[in-house]
């Protein structure tokens, strides 16, 4: 049993290390937010932005180097994939604000919580597309570890 754990670890290796940072990058954005929000009293909406661009500009440090080890420094991919990641990001923050706002302001849920809510989803589509499009190896279509690109390649 415990063989079959580390070869399930193993395999999705960046998952698993992409939820740690990820819970690291959700913990910044949900803590700026309630400082943002209870001490220094700002509005939902731009707590939610703010707390937004803090947590991004952690994701894509950490995403690069540590979860996709993306190793292409040049100036060129660096950009590219700088780009593309607050791209998909500025994408899954507009649905962060648009949650956020529903919930909050139109419904008046519990503001934590949908914080919350809110990063599980975008953290899911984030996920997907930074391995998949952001981070991938640019002389392959997906990552070798990826069991589509497998299936791609093997032509099953």
């Amino acid at each position: 049993m415990l063989g079959g754990m580390r070869a399930i670890v193993r395999r999705h290796k960046d998952f698993f290390i992409y939820m740690i940072f990820g819970a690291c990058a959700t913990a910044i954005n949900m803590g700026t937010y309630a400082l943002l929000r209870r001490p220094i009293g700002m509005a939902n909406v731009p707590a939610t932005i703010l707390a937004w661009v803090f947590a991004v500009t952690f994701a894509f440090f950490t995403n690069k180097v540590i979860v996709f080890s993306s190793k292409d420094f040049t100036r060129k991919n660096v950009l590219v994939e700088l780009v593309a990641f607050f791209s998909c990001r500025l994408a899954t923050g507009v649905l962060d604000v648009f949650v956020m706002w529903l919930a909050v302001d139109v419904l008046e849920l519990t503001p934590l919580l949908w914080k919350f809510i809110s990063n599980l989803i975008a953290g899911v589509i984030n996920f997907t597309v930074g391995k998949l499009l952001i981070f991938r190896k640019r002389n392959r279509p997906f990552d070798s570890d990826d069991a589509g690109s497998r299936t791609l390649r093997n032509g099953r």
